[in-house]
């Protein structure tokens, strides 16, 4: 190994030729407007500084490269392992400089030309820096050195860099307080780098592992990408990251997360695709590691180690259908896939992706995907419904492909879902009145939408169709969220409790377009009930011109909420008898003891506050591991129901029946990882 200390134009070889590859392994440009203007800021500080008797230096870093023999015969050529951020930036920031003097200073414009291409080469060696091709990075640096238009299906930051720095240079040089001349001498002369160059006989690999970019950590997609390399003999590289995995992170990019997770698209595929492996959901921070066990454990040889890349590549696909049902053939399953995706079933992508398969070499029919996706709906809705954790499903999804016999595909999934914590009709018709589904954020409430133009699609269906809004759907509540003083009237003397209580309960909701929602919005009750009953859904005026409705009060809003119940249990119904079902309490408690500490309770909801006290104490990111794993039970605002706010500030829903209270607490004990000798209650 060789290390200099070089200048930025040394590094260009000062005007002569010389040829920096980025290696496969290599992740796109990755760097932001934060690390533009912190490099910006650098060199208009050392251009403060810079005399013809003084030229200051600034350090940025290490360049590691390997040496990778010649071009045409005299032009020296390198792997770049390390550095690709600092010199695509300024290579960049050289660009836009010549880009806005051209006309003015034709000699320095020639000066940093010399700097950025082999002028008398052509093809890819016309460039001394060659890009990977993820997200079109390739594409967007050679347009722009060639001042082309950038293609319209380039993804990458880069075209975004050069901008960033033709606006803040050009700006300077508009007011005159920057020469280009003297812009020139300090990015030549002042930006220094230590330039390691390896032996060719170095693992580049295991050094690029260890390194960190500035201000941009490695990412566990990018220490995979790299063991790839390392377990890749050099002449097959070319071939497998062109052809296989090249293809994968055209699909699957890690700038994208996976809906509401932190995860990006390829990390997250990486994680679910080990976890179909193992049957073991993969700590999220630890994929690579896992993928290197896995790796190391089935690839005996360079060609079985192949074949799995080859294999990855085949399920990227179905994932990538996951993420994006347009991209799904077959209209059936791409709009079922759609209805999936609003219903937020990423935890039951391992699994999905194992049906995939099955499906695509027909293992499975078509009809019997069809009729899975229709399953695993059914299954996904209901606990929606009652409110259910969604920390379980991790649980529930990991393992199913192992229950299921491929001879008996759909009686078997439906068995092995009921024995998941499927809710039973008799837990939807006594959780649902009462359970608030008009949540806070777009999701949540794209969830209820989906509920509510189902029942109305099956109310329609009989006549060969089913109508459908003009715009975009909104949910409207009967009684209004803000109510007047002649909605108060109308209530009668437990307003207040019937508003708190019923709000947004499914009673109480419709669809409607903005335009209704606005023109409706706190209007009195027969004037709602008039244009409902006029209204060009089924699911409004079906209900409201048949039904003697005087009043729109509790007994008005349960009544509507037992008519849309049955409508739902009708469409989508039990898959079987669930295996465990919340037993009924009809009993006063008189004791809880939770963790060897009993409480003396007199009301099952003290029973809920107490247990939701006691492990509130136990996680100080109560949010994360406990309140956003359970949304319909614990708030950071006060429920419009009974209520009552814990120590950590989080307020828990408290307006349940014995038997939701009971469920609930068994629920949050497990996601808390509490077993059942943990908590007990004794009763009367």
């Amino acid at each position: 190994m060789k290390a200099d200390s070089l200048k930025i134009s040394k590094v260009f070889m000062s005007g002569g030729d010389i040829h920096y590859l980025l290696p496969y392994f290599q992740r796109e440009y990755a760097w932001e407007k934060e690390n533009w203007q912190t490099l910006l800021n650098d060199v208009i500080g050392l251009y403060e500084a810079y005399s013809e008797d003084k030229e200051p230096e600034h350090f940025m870093g290490s360049l590691v490269v390997i040496e990778d023999g010649t071009r045409n015969g005299v032009i020296p050529a390198f792997k770049l392992v390390d550095g690709q951020q600092r010199l695509v930036t300024i290579s960049l920031m050289f660009c836009a400089l010549g880009h806005l003097i051209r006309e003015s200073h034709s000699a320095l414009y020639n000066r940093i030309r010399r700097l950025l291409i082999n002028d008398q080469e052509s093809g890819i060696v016309y460039f001394k820096i060659v890009p990977t091709k993820k997200y079109g990075d390739q594409q967007a640096y050679f347009a722009i050195l060639e001042g082309k238009p950038i293609p319209e299906n380039v993804t990458s930051k880069i075209p975004e860099c050069y901008n960033f720095f033709l606006k803040e240079i050009g700006n300077r040089l508009r007011s005159g307080s920057i020469d280009p001349e003297r812009l020139f001498l300090v990015l030549a002369n002042s930006l220094q780098v230590v330039f390691i160059n390896l032996d060719r006989g170095e693992r580049p690999y295991e050094i690029f592992e260890s390194l960190n970019a500035k201000n941009k950590p490695l990412t566990q997609a990018d220490l995979v990408r790299n063991y790839i390399a390392m377990k890749l003999p050099e002449s097959r590289q070319e071939e497998i990251f062109g052809n296989h995995w090249a293809p994968i992170e055209n699909l699957l990019q890690d700038k994208r997360p996976v809906g509401g997770s932190r995860l990006g698209e390829l990390t997250a595929f990486l994680r679910h695709y080990l976890t179909m492996r193992s049957g073991i959901l993969v700590n999220e921070r630890h994929v690579y590691e896992r993928f290197r066990d896995r790796m190391e454990k089935e690839a005996q040889n360079t060609e079985e180690f192949i074949r799995e890349i080859i294999t990855l590549k085949k399920f990227s696909v179905y994932y990538d259908r996951l993420l994006r049902p347009e991209n799904e053939p077959n209209d059936k399953i791409r709009n079922k896939l759609r209805r999936l995706s609003i219903l937020e079933v990423s935890t039951a992508y391992p699994f999905l992706m194992m049906v995939y398969e099955s499906y695509e070499e027909r293992k499975i029919s078509l009809e019997e995907f069809s009729e899975a996706l229709d399953i695993l709906e059914n299954y996904m809705v209901r606990r929606y419904l009652v409110g259910e954790p969604t920390n379980y499903l991790n649980k529930a999804f990991t393992t199913l492909w192992r229950e299921i016999n491929p001879a008996q595909f759909t009686q078997t999934l439906k068995r092995a879902l009921t024995t998941k914590n499927y809710p039973s009709d008799s837990m939807i018709r006594r959780e649902l009145p009462h359970m608030r589904l008009y949540g806070k954020g777009g999701q949540a409430r794209e969830k209820l939408i989906l509920v509510l133009e189902t029942i109305n699609r099956f109310l329609d269906i009989t006549v060969g169709g089913y109508t459908v809004l003009s715009g975009k759907p909104t949910v409207e509540h009967i009684m209004p969220q803000t109510l007047s003083p002649i909605w108060k009237e109308h209530l009668g003397a437990e307003w207040e409790q019937i508003y708190n209580e019923y709000l947004d309960t499914i009673g109480n909701l419709t669809l409607v377009t903005q335009e209704w929602n606005t023109e409706l919005s706190n209007a009195p009750f027969q004037e709602k009930r008039q244009r409902l009953a006029n209204h060009g859904l089924k699911l409004n005026s079906q209900y409201f011109s048949n039904q003697n409705l005087d009043k729109w009060d509790e007994q008005a809003i349960q009544k509507r909420a037992e008519f849309l119940i049955e409508k739902i249990l009708d469409f989508w119904p039990e898959l079987g008898t669930p295996t465990i079902t919340p037993n009924a309490i009809g009993n006063r408690p008189v004791s809880l003891t939770i963790l060897g500490e009993t409480f003396l309770v007199k009301t099952w909801r003290d029973v809920a506050y107490q247990t939701a006290l006691v492990i509130s104490q136990l996680f100080e990111d109560f949010e994360t591991v406990i309140a956003s794993q359970m949304p319909a039970y614990f708030d950071k605002y006060p429920f419009r129901y009974a209520c009552k706010q814990l120590p950590n500030g989080w307020y828990l829903l408290l307006n349940l029946s014995a038997a939701s209270i009971k469920s609930f607490c068994q629920n949050l004990v497990s996601l808390a990882g509490l077993t059942a000798e943990d908590w007990q209650v004794v009763e009367e």
